[in-house]
């Protein structure tokens, strides 16, 4: 495959054979078939958009409030405000969900240790919001805050062969930027303090973009 969307796929491709009759296979990021997997992905090129952002609302207990993690949430339209609070796993299983998601994250971070390019995608989560928590999920998983900033700029943009055009601020390129107050180098998370965005040659206030469909700013 050329891509693949999900984490949760990649895990699968590194399970260890068994020998014993019967035997259920298993996970081990340190086995040799997780090494094997790795190193096919590496050498094919193959995309990676893990969506965590997402990947973290479903694993989550349900018990526990969206917003502790993805204060995005509590901006959202009214439309979409019932669904995503009503997200998560049941209380009984919060355990296990948690495991599962700490093992996608560990293997998230291998992957990018290994050179796999990462991209940053969100699926069906909190629109806008998500991709700041993608990339902060990054930076927990090991990547440095350039790294993950640039698996939602650079990165996808070689991946389309557009890098010529978008992906990095350089003389010749278009403009299409957001102005964030704070670096985010020093704590990823202000790439959430998006002030203003500029596309096709105009500034945009990023509030007033997110009343017109219905956000709160």
């Amino acid at each position: 495959m050329d891509q693949i969307n999900h984490i949760q796929y990649i895990p699968a491709i590194m399970l260890t054979k068994d020998s014993k009759p019967g035997a259920q296979p298993t996970f081990k990021l340190d086995s040799a078939e997780a090494k094997q997997a790795i190193e096919f992905l590496k050498a094919h090129g193959t995309v990676i958009d893990p969506t965590m952002a997402l990947m973290e609302i479903i694993t989550h207990s349900s018990d526990v409030p969206v917003s502790t993690f993805e204060p995005g949430i509590t901006k959202v339209a009214r439309e979409l405000a019932g669904p995503l609070n009503n997200s998560g796993m049941p209380p009984a299983s919060a355990q296990r969900g948690h495991q599962v998601f700490e093992l996608w994250m560990s293997v998230l971070g291998a992957l990018h240790r290994a050179g796999i390019p990462i991209v940053a995608g969100t699926d069906q989560a909190i629109p806008g919001h998500s991709l700041h928590r993608e990339i902060e999920l990054y930076v927990k998983a090991g990547f440095t805050p350039m790294e993950a900033i640039q698996a939602a700029t650079l990165v996808p943009a070689r991946v389309m062969k557009l890098d010529k055009e978008v992906g990095s601020i350089e003389v010749g390129k278009r403009a299409d930027l957001i102005l964030v107050e704070g670096n985010p180098l020093e704590s990823i998370s202000n790439i959430r303090n998006v002030r203003q965005v500029v596309t096709g040659g105009r500034i945009y206030d990023t509030a007033t973009l997110w009343q017109s469909v219905g956000f709160k700013p």
